[in-house]
């Protein structure tokens, strides 16, 4: 089971959007590249991105060092904090997009430069969020009441709380160290990070352990004189893992896929850890974890670890149920029973074929890409009010990357951009999420900056002249991840600090999480559904039993996300000498239902604890309670009603982070927040009270 994905900042820095319309299914309307949102950023040379990067510092430095020089008396926030979220704001914008190329450009040179750039301006982000000057202006500003707005004020409260958990508030030479640490754990992070997108770990394989896999993933393996060479990425990871007969093939590949990165990535996890710890001591915190959470919904982990130990508590008998039943199975084979981990994913495909009559590879039928796409796309624009038009030629960092501009269908005002790369190549960005390398804001002539944002990905290719075929686990998760996109091109706060990619990190992922629900609908799953052959939709019976598997592995599936974050936040509320593989191997059979894999190190391709997640995995466990509960509006008055779309555009995507989610959601379903339907959601019963 891969990790799951994520929305991923482009650019992550310390300063921790009538009627509808929309394009028929056939296709969409077509635009020239020449487009107000054009970036030619995708094809600088490594020598420009360095020389525009380091311009772009240069000048946010000036300008904020000239904005912050007022004296006390003569501050407002129009002339002190104003310019200096533009200049925040110019310096996101433009190295954006140069920032982002290391995770997707082919050219080597250029993900260098690019990365080199990202390391420039996480440096710069760190000396600003730690500039007492600008702290000292925010809490005069707040303190004299000279922020009329709700984003006004809510952007000084975020300067505030940046500046007093960077160190801002401290003496010099603490806070010269300060600044220093996370310097240096930004580096480590970037490395750890990089190690995984170049990781090419492979296994090779007997002609005859490849007849049970799918023609079009047989299709896509290198052939040698011993057999065939299999890629073992997110990509391969669920279709050879289903598919495989060989329990020494799927045996090798899990233990080839849980050493990605290897043990140098383990050190400098390690190394992470103990540089977490020394800044959360010098910024007044216990531990990592009470230092991150002060930022978010949860505040304690204490409160977080109540949460997860529920959420394991209740499930870990059932996912054990869930494993114990597929043992008649693997007996049957002469596979040892409890289960490996490396033999689940087969086993579970085989019992959902004989007991459901749902095979996964029977569902791809269903699902091509070109179709999934068109489809996905135009409920969106039913649901939120928007059209699309593809931009040809795209003009992207890639030559199969796709580019659309999007319009807001009552007014045809332009709104944004959005990308889609959705194929595997060497060196890219390897899980599947959505990066924002331009976000909204106003600019100081009154006019309004637009959005562009990517969906990157790492779908299965299509056997040589036929279509890419999806599971419906794919498609769930392009659902997913294109509600981030149009988080991101319907944010309509005025200030980048306070836009989408600000939101609390414990409820980031509930706007997406919320829309995964769309593909469970049995309308919605005949809409986006046409078989390769025949161009039918999914018969009903077939979406009737797909709906009845939903749960089928709940405990199992709940369970492991359970575990990931208390290792996350075990990592975190321990001293730093804790080591990350022998936790691993302690929490993984006592959390969920499998012995611990050998010879594996997980903790060097857990690539959440090294881009941004850190003691913030527990988030999507703990924002599915916020997005099930918005969904239960969508449930009551339908889930392609075009009113409630427009409201949930209005009272959660366009305010973004311009004020606290509890105070969307209310405002969106006019009551404080539940957790009856996450608990019903995840398969808890009885009693229970929100923690």
């Amino acid at each position: 089971m891969p990790l799951r994905s994520s929305r991923v900042p482009a650019l992550a820095f310390a300063l921790s959007a009538a009627a509808p319309v929309f394009a028929p299914v056939g296709g969409f309307a077509q635009s020239a590249a020449a487009t107000p949102d054009s970036l030619s950023a995708w094809h600088l040379s490594p020598a420009a991105i360095d020389s525009s990067c380091r311009a772009a510092i240069t000048s946010a430095r000036e300008a904020i060092a000239a904005s912050v020089a007022r004296q006390p008396g003569d501050r407002t926030f129009d002339n002190t904090l104003r310019p200096v979220e533009n200049a925040v704001a110019t310096l996101v914008r433009v190295t954006g997009p140069e920032t982002f190329l290391y995770q997707v450009s082919p050219d080597s040179a250029v993900r260098d430069s690019s990365r080199d750039c990202s390391q420039r301006v996480a440096h710069y982000m760190v000396e600003l969020a730690t500039d007492p000057q600008t702290y000292a202006t925010a809490i005069q500003i707040r303190d004299h009441g000279l922020a009329s707005s709700q984003a006004d004020r809510q952007l000084v409260q975020i300067y505030i709380e940046n500046g007093r958990r960077s160190g801002a508030g401290l003496d010099s030479a603490t806070r010269a160290r300060v600044t220093g640490l996370f310097q240096r754990l930004n580096d480590i992070q970037r490395d750890y990070l990089i190690a995984l997108n170049r990781d090419s770990s492979a296994i090779t394989i007997a002609p005859a352990d490849t007849l049970g896999l799918p023609a079009q993933f047989r299709a896509g393996l290198t052939p040698t004189a011993d057999g065939f060479v299999v890629k073992v990425n997110e990509s391969t990871y669920p279709q050879y893992m289903q598919n495989e007969r060989s329990a020494e093939a799927r045996k090798r590949f899990a233990l080839a896929y849980f050493n990605r990165g290897g043990q140098e990535n383990v050190d400098r996890l390690r190394h992470a850890l103990v540089l977490r710890d020394s800044l959360a001591h010098l910024l007044g915190f216990p531990t990592w974890a009470a230092y991150q959470l002060d930022g978010k919904m949860a505040k304690d982990p204490k409160r977080v670890i109540s949460f997860l130990d529920t959420v394991d508590g209740r499930l870990v008998a059932r996912a054990r149920e869930e494993v114990a039943r597929l043992a008649p199975l693997a007996r049957r084979d002469g596979v040892a029973v409890p289960l490996a981990w490396s033999d689940y994913s087969y086993y579970n495909e085989k019992y959902r074929r004989a007991h459901y009559a749902v095979s996964t590879e029977v569902v791809r039928q269903y699902f091509p890409v070109d179709y999934v796409v068109r489809a996905v796309l135009d409920i969106y624009q039913q649901l939120f009010g928007v059209r699309f038009a593809e931009i040809t030629p795209a003009d992207a960092w890639a030559p199969d990357v796709r580019a659309f501009s999007v319009t807001d269908a009552a007014t045809g005002s332009h709104l944004g951009r959005f990308y889609l790369d959705l194929f595997p190549r060497p060196n890219k960005y390897d899980h599947f999420a959505d990066f924002t390398p331009q976000a909204a804001c106003e600019l100081p002539n009154g006019s309004r900056a637009l959005p562009v944002t990517a969906i990157v990905g790492n779908w299965p290719l299509g056997e040589p002249g036929k279509p890419a075929l999806l599971s419906h686990s794919d498609v769930v998760t392009f659902f997913h991840e294109f509600g981030h996109a149009m988080a991101a091109v319907l944010d309509g706060s005025p200030y980048v600090t306070t836009g989408s990619q600000n939101y609390r990190q414990d409820f980031v992922e509930a706007p997406s999480q919320m829309l995964e629900n769309w593909m469970w609908q049995p309308a919605i799953l005949k809409r986006v559904s046409h078989n390769v052959v025949t161009g039918r939709p999914l018969p009903d019976s077939l979406i009737t039993r797909m709906i009845a598997l939903k749960h089928m592995n709940d405990g199992v599936s709940w369970t492991f996300q359970a575990f990931l974050a208390s290792y996350d936040m075990t990592l975190h509320t321990s001293p730093p000498t804790i080591d990350p593989s022998a936790t691993w191997a302690d929490l993984f059979p006592r959390m969920t239902a499998f012995p611990m894999p050998p010879g594996v190190i997980p903790a060097a391709g857990f690539g959440h604890l090294m881009g941004g997640y850190d003691a913030g995995y527990y988030g999507y466990l703990w924002s599915r309670v916020y997005a099930q509960d918005m969904f239960t509006r969508f449930e009551r008055e339908g889930a392609l009603n075009a009113r409630t779309g427009l409201a949930y555009r209005s009272d959660v995507l366009a305010t973004a982070a311009t004020r606290e989610p509890d105070v969307s959601l209310r405002s969106f379903l006019g009551r404080p927040l539940s957790y009856d339907a996450f608990y019903r959601d995840v398969g808890i019963s009885g009693p229970h009270q929100a923690q």
